[in-house]
C-alpha cells in the first residue's frame, strides 16, 4: 500500500490497479453507555480506562470510502448527510478536498442501512447526491428497511440486492459480516484491504476487548462472534482494514496484542 495524498478530510492509498480514498463525514460524540459488556450491561467506569473521550463522551468519527479503478468509482457508504448530528455531513467537502466530483461516482454499496451510512445518498434538497451512480447495492436482508425510509424514495429505481460474494465492481468482493445488523457487509479490495463498516465502533476499547459490544447491535452475540472472527482473519491474512468509525486516517493494520488486538493507523512508509 502506498499513500498518494492526504488532507484534513481525506486520504488516498494505492492498491494495485485500484485506489481507495477515505472520506471523512465528520466526527461526533456519543454516550459511554453505548459500549456494552458480554451480557449487554453498561461498562463499569474502570472498564472505560483508555477510552477516547471528549467531555466524558465517546468520540465517534464517521467515514466513507471511495474505490476508483478502470471500471469506475464505487462509493462504500455515504455518511450521515443532514439526518443525524450537526457536526456530520461533511462528505461533500471531503470529496472536494480529494478532487472527486459527485458525478464521478458510478456505483454505491452500503455496508448496512443505519442513518450514518445511507443518508448521504440524497442531498439537502432531497435529490440524488450522486446522479451518475446507476446502481446502489444494498444487503438483501436490509432491502425492506431501505425501502421503508421515505428519504430514499428517489434512490429506489437504482437499488440492487447485495449478497455474500458479489462484486459491486471488479476487484471488490462483498463479505457477509452479520450481527451489527442482519445484512451487515464488509468489502475486500484487491484481496488486501477489508473495508469493514461497523465491526468496531470505539477502537480504544474494542480492539483490546473485542467482546465489548455496541448498544445499536441488532444481535450482540452475533456481532461479537463476527468481530472476533474478522479480527483473527485480518491478522492471519495480513490484510489492511478500513472502518467507518476507526480513528484517523481510518485505514491501518491490526496486530495481536496480549489477549486482544491493537490497531495501527496507516502512515507514509507503512
Amino acid at each position: 500500500m502506498r499513500i498518494l495524498r492526504q488532507g484534513r478530510l481525506s486520504m488516498t492509498v494505492e492498491l494495485g490497479d485500484l485506489t481507495v480514498t477515505m472520506l471523512s463525514d465528520g466526527e461526533t460524540v456519543i454516550g459511554t453507555d453505548r459500549l456494552r459488556g458480554s451480557d449487554g450491561e453498561e461498562l463499569a467506569p474502570e472498564a472505560l480506562a483508555g477510552a477516547d473521550l471528549a467531555d466524558g463522551l465517546l468520540r465517534l468519527p464517521v467515514r466513507a470510502f471511495l474505490v476508483r479503478g478502470p471500471q469506475g468509482c464505487l462509493l462504500i457508504d455515504t455518511g450521515a448527510g443532514d439526518a443525524w448530528h450537526e457536526s456530520l455531513g461533511r462528505l461533500p467537502e471531503a470529496l472536494v478536498e480529494a478532487g472527486v466530483g459527485t458525478n464521478e461516482v458510478t456505483a454505491v454499496a452500503l455496508t448496512h442501512t443505519h442513518v450514518d451510512h445511507l443518508s448521504g445518498l440524497v442531498d439537502g434538497d432531497g435529490g440524488l447526491a450522486f446522479p451518475n451512480a446507476d446502481k446502489v447495492f444494498v444487503p438483501v436482508e436490509e432491502l425492506m428497511a431501505f425501502r421503508a425510509e421515505p428519504r430514499m424514495i428517489p434512490v429506489l429505481p437504482r437499488v440492487m440486492p447485495l449478497e455474500q460474494g458479489d462484486g459491486p465492481m471488479p476487484g471488490v468482493t462483498a463479505i457477509s459480516a452479520p450481527g451489527h445488523t442482519a445484512g451487515h457487509m464488509a468489502f475486500l479490495v484487491e484481496g488486501r484491504l477489508l473495508i469493514w463498516g461497523d465491526i468496531v465502533h470505539h477502537s480504544a476499547v474494542q480492539f483490546a476487548r473485542p467482546e465489548v459490544c455496541w448498544s445499536f447491535d441488532d444481535d450482540m452475540a452475533e456481532a461479537r462472534a463476527t468481530r472476533l472472527k474478522v479480527l483473527e482473519q485480518v491478522v492471519e491474512a495480513g490484510w489492511l482494514v478500513a472502518g467507518a468509525h476507526l480513528p484517523g486516517p481510518g485505514i491501518g493494520r491490526v496486530e495481536r496484542d496480549g489477549e486482544g488486538y491493537a490497531f495501527h493507523p496507516a502512515t507514509r512508509g507503512t
